[in-house]
């Protein structure tokens, strides 16, 4: 863990900022791929 924070229960809001940094990359990564699929296609 982090700073050496004992381990605990993640809250809400922790767990809304791994979603929304998770569907960031989600995107990121497709908008990287897409114009090389569609371009290979």
């Amino acid at each position: 863990m982090a700073f050496g924070e004992e381990k605990h229960k993640k809250s809400t809001f922790e767990k809304v900022v791994w979603i929304v940094v998770i569907t960031m990359v989600i995107v990121t990564v497709a908008g990287l791929l897409l114009p090389a699929i569609s371009a290979l296609i």
